[in-house]
Order: C-alpha cells, then sequence, then structure tokens
C-alpha cells in the first residue's frame, strides 16, 4: 500500500493539482504529457501495475517531477525577489519562505543527480 502511495505522489507531482474541470483521465494525460509517455503507462503507474522503481516509466516521471520542480523553485524566486526589491523590510519574513520552498524544490531538483557531490 505504502508503494501504492508514493507511485500515485509521483504522479501528482508531475500532472499538477487537479482542476474543477478535470477528470482522472483528463488529468493522468495531463502527467503523461509532461513526462512523455503513454496516458496507459501513467495509469499503470498510479495504479500500482508497475511497481518497480526501475521501471523506464517511473524514472521518466521522476525525471519530469525534478523538472517541474526546479520550475516551481524558480517561480518562487523571482516572486521573492519582486517581493524584496519592493519593500525588503515588510516582505523579509515572506521573502525568506519563498527562499526556503525554492532551496527545498532545488533540493528536490537535485534528487538522483549523480553529479552532485
Amino acid at each position: 500500500m505504502e508503494k501504492q502511495s508514493v507511485m500515485r505522489q509521483l504522479v501528482a507531482a508531475v500532472a499538477g493539482p487537479r482542476e474543477f474541470s478535470d477528470n482522472c483521465k483528463s488529468w493522468l494525460n495531463r502527467a503523461a504529457r509532461r513526462a512523455g509517455i503513454s496516458y496507459r503507462s501513467v495509469k499503470a503507474v498510479f495504479y500500482a501495475e508497475i511497481t518497480d522503481p526501475n521501471h523506464h516509466a517511473v524514472r521518466l516521471l521522476e525525471f519530469a517531477a525534478r523538472e517541474r520542480a526546479g520550475t516551481l523553485a524558480s517561480r518562487f524566486e523571482a516572486v521573492a525577489q519582486g517581493m524584496e526589491t519592493a519593500d525588503p523590510d515588510f516582505y523579509r519574513a515572506d521573502v525568506l519562505a519563498f527562499i526556503d520552498v525554492a532551496r527545498a524544490l532545488r533540493g528536490l531538483d537535485r534528487a538522483g543527480n549523480d553529479t552532485e557531490g
């Protein structure tokens, strides 16, 4: 059961939040497009038909999740920069929070990267 939860979280990280207009199929299709794999592969990962962490679909989903984390980190850094420029004293706590989140996402972004030391 725990492995299924991890796989579902991986798919959710790639697909992003489920929008009001999404059904399960459209949401899984979004994950498939972002990861560059088939809908059927994403569905198999989501429903624990594929549980091998070395399966090509899982590895592509992990890559897409890291890529998405890097993109989100850049957005948080840009927001923090704008807030700091606008009023560094007033937004100090918010800027620090955004920077912390960006660093956490960057850590996720680097997870599994063999070039990191």
